[in-house]
C-alpha cells in the first residue's frame, strides 16, 4: 500500500536527515528535541563519568530561569474573559458566556493544565494544541513529526502524530475506524514507549501503536487508502489518514483505520504558540535552546573547579631527611616528637580559580540577559548602591518582554476558546443550566428579552408597517411566550449563532485594556456631577466587569411636617410645610 510506505518514508526522513533552513545552516527538529530533553533532565549524552572515572557535575542554570519566566507568564482560570464591543446591548449573553466558561474550566480541570502548558511554552519554545471532541488537548511534541520543518505557518505544513492506545480505547473507536479487530489481533505489544526511539517498558496489558497523518496527499493515494479506484495523480488534497502496524515489519499486518478528505484547513485542526521569532524553521527557540552554550560552560567551570579543589584540598609535606616517616597520619600518634632537618607543608593552592570565578560570573550575567532573568525579576535584592529609580526601570523593561510573550501565548488561547470552546458551550444551553451557573433569574429574563428583540428584527418585513408602541407590544408578547414555553429555552441555537460573532475572548488583555478603561471611568465618576451621566458611567463599569447592573434605588418622597414660626411684623404664628424626617 502506497500510504503506509509514505508514512514510513516521512518518519524515517524526520529521524535521519536534516534540512537547510538558510545557506549553509542545517537543521534537524528531531535532534534538537532530543538535546532539549537531555538538558531539561540534566543528563550528559555520554554518561555522568569521564574516561578516568571522575564524576561530572551538572550545574543547573536552566530551571531557575524557566521558573522565573513561568511565574511572570502564568495564566489562571480567571484570565479567560468574554466581552463584546457593545457591552450594554450584549450584557446578558456576555454574562452567561463568562459564567458557563468558568464552570467548564473547573469541570475539566484546566487550571493545572495551564501551568504545565506555560512551562512547555517557556522551556521548549513551542506549544501545539489539537481540536478534540470535548475541546482541545496539548500534544506531546516528542511524538509529533513536522512534515515541513521550514514552515512558517500551520497551513504550510502537515503533521504525523504517534499514539499508544489501550485495547479499550481502541474498541471505543468502533463505528468510526475500520479494521479494529484485525489490529487488536495482530498489532498488540506488551510494552510502552514514551517515544518511537526510546527503550520499551514491559507492561502486563497490550498497547497499540497508531499513527495519524493530517496534511496534503495525492488524490490517487487517498482513493487507494479508501479502497476506491481512480483519483488524480497530480492533484493534492488535504486528508486525515490513520494507520496501525507500521512497526510489525509484515505487509499483511499494516492496516488503514481511517482515510477521509479534510473539509477544514490545518489551522482549523491545530493551534500553535511560538515563543521565539521565525528563523527559517517551524520549531522556534525556547529558553532551553537559548541557554545551551551557557549551560555547557557552567558545567565546564563547575567541573574544573571541582577537579582543581580535589588536589588543592590535599595536605602534603616535604623534608630533606630520609629517615622521616612516610605518612604523618598513619605513622605518628598524638604527642610524638619529630626530629628532622626540615619539615614544610607544600603549597597546593589551585591556580587560576580567580579567573574561573570571574568567568562564572560573566557567564551567569549573560544567561540572565538572554533569559530576561535579572535580580529584580527573580524577586531578589539589587546590589547595594543601586538607585531606586534604576531598579524600577529594570522592572518595567523586564515586564515589557513578559507582556509581549504572554500576549503571544494568549493569542493562541483566544483562538481556541473563540473557535472551538465557546460555540460548543452555549449552543445547547437550557434555562435550568443558566439558572444553575448564574444563580438568579434576572439574567435569564434579559436573555429572553434579547431573544424576543432578535426575533422581532428577523421578522420585521413580515410584520409590516407599525408604530413604535405596537413594536414594544409585539416584543412584550414574545417575551411572555418565551416565559410560558420555558423552563427550557427552546430554539436558542439560532440566537447564539447570531450573537457569537459579536463576542470576543481575551486571555491576557491583549484585545482590550480593561484596567486602563476602568481607571479612566473611575476618575470620571468622581468628577461628574450630573446624576444621569454619573449613573451611565457606573452602569458602564458594571458591564465591563461582567456584574449585574443593580436596579435603581426608589426615591422616597419627603414627609411634610408642619413647623410653627412667628411673624415678627404681625406678631402671630404661621404654619409652614418643611422637610420632615
Amino acid at each position: 500500500m502506497k500510504i503506509t510506505e509514505i508514512f514510513e518514508s516521512e518518519i524515517s526522513k524526520y529521524y535521519g536527515s536534516s534540512v537547510e533552513i538558510s545557506p549553509g545552516v542545517m537543521f534537524s527538529e528531531y535532534r534538537l528535541k532530543r538535546r532539549i530533553s537531555l538538558f531539561k533532565n540534566g543528563v550528559y549524552p555520554k554518561g555522568k563519568t569521564t574516561k578516568q572515572g571522575r564524576y561530572k557535575y551538572w550545574a543547573d542554570i536552566l530551571t531557575p530561569r524557566i521558573n522565573s519566566e513561568v511565574k511572570n507568564l502564568r495564566i489562571d482560570t480567571r484570565n479567560p474573559l468574554v466581552f463584546s464591543e457593545s457591552p450594554d446591548d450584549d450584557f446578558a449573553p456576555v454574562f452567561i458566556s463568562n459564567a458557563r466558561l468558568k464552570d467548564w474550566l473547573w469541570e475539566t480541570g484546566r487550571a493545572e493544565e495551564f501551568n504545565d502548558q506555560v512551562e512547555q511554552y517557556s522551556a521548549d519554545g513551542n506549544l501545539l494544541m489539537k481540536k478534540t471532541k470535548n475541546g482541545y488537548e496539548p500534544l506531546d511534541m516528542n511524538n509529533v513529526f513536522t512534515l515541513n520543518q521550514t514552515a512558517k505557518k500551520l497551513d504550510d505544513t502537515g503533521f504525523i502524530e504517534r499514539h499508544q492506545l489501550t485495547q479499550s480505547e481502541l474498541r471505543a473507536k468502533e463505528g468510526t475506524w475500520e479494521n479494529i479487530d484485525e489490529v487488536i489481533k495482530n498489532c498488540g505489544n506488551k510494552e510502552f514507549k514514551t517515544g518511537e526511539q526510546t527503550a520499551p517498558k514491559i507492561t502486563t496489558n497490550p498497547y497499540y501503536e497508531i499513527y495519524e497523518r493530517n496534511g496534503e496527499i495525492k488524490e490517487s493515494v487517498l482513493f487507494e487508502a479508501q479502497g476506491k479506484k481512480g483519483g488524480d495523480e497530480d492533484k493534492f488534497v488535504l486528508a486525515k489518514i490513520i494507520v496501525a502496524g507500521l512497526k510489525k515489519g509484515v505487509k499483511d499486518h499494516k492496516y488503514i483505520l481511517f482515510a477521509e478528505p479534510l473539509k477544514k484547513k490545518i489551522s482549523d485542526i491545530y493551534k500553535v504558540a511560538h515563543r521565539g521569532p521565525y528563523k527559517g524553521r517551524f520549531w522556534r527557540e525556547g529558553l532551553v535552546e537559548l541557554l545551551f552554550d551557557y549551560q555547557v560552560r557552567a558545567n565546564e567551570i563547575v567541573n574544573q573547579i571541582a577537579s582543581g579543589l580535589e588536589w588543592a584540598s590535599k595536605t602534603i609535606f616535604n623534608t630533606s631527611d630520609k629517615l622521616i616517616v612516610q605518612n604523618i597520619l598513619t605513622d605518628l600518634n598524638n604527642g610524638d616528637i619529630i626530629k628532622s632537618q626540615g619539615l614544610n607543608q607544600v603549597e597546593v593552592r589551585m591556580q587560576g580559580i580567580d579567573q574561573l570565578i570571574a568567568d562564572w560570573n560573566r557567564n551567569i550575567q549573560e544567561a540572565d540577559r538572554i533569559a530576561n532573568s535579572f535580580e529584580v525579576v527573580r524577586g531578589e535584592s539589587l546590589p547595594s548602591g543601586t538607585p531606586f529609580r534604576l531598579g524600577l526601570m529594570l522592572q518595567q523593561s523586564a515586564n515589557s518582554l513578559f507582556i509581549f510573550l504572554r500576549q503571544k501565548l494568549g493569542i493562541m488561547y483566544k483562538q481556541i476558546f473563540k473557535e472551538w470552546i465557546l460555540p460548543e458551550l452555549v449552543k445547547d444551553l437550557k434555562g435550568k443550566d443558566i439558572i444553575r451557573i448564574v444563580g438568579n433569574t434576572e439574567i435569564l429574563d434579559r436573555l429572553r428579552e434579547m431573544q424576543a428583540r432578535q426575533w422581532y428584527f428577523d421578522n420585521l418585513v413580515a410584520i409590516g408597517p407599525h408604530t413604535k408602541e405596537l413594536a414594544d407590544e409585539i416584543i412584550r408578547l414574545k417575551v411572555e411566550e418565551l416565559q410560558n414555553s420555558d423552563p427550557v429555552i427552546k430554539n436558542s441555537e439560532k440566537f447564539w449563532k447570531d450573537v457569537l460573532p459579536r463576542l470576543h475572548i481575551t486571555i491576557t488583555g491583549e484585545n482590550m485594556d480593561i484596567g486602563g478603561e476602568l481607571e479612566t471611568l473611575g476618575s470620571l465618576v468622581q468628577l461628574e456631577t450630573d446624576p444621569l451621566r454619573r449613573a451611565w458611567i457606573l452602569n458602564r463599569i458594571y458591564s465591563i466587569q461582567g456584574l449585574p447592573i443593580p436596579p435603581p434605588t426608589p426615591i422616597i418622597p419627603e414627609q411634610q411636617i408642619p413647623r410653627t414660626t412667628q411673624s415678627k411684623e404681625e406678631g402671630f404664628q404661621v404654619l409652614e410645610p418643611v422637610a420632615g424626617i
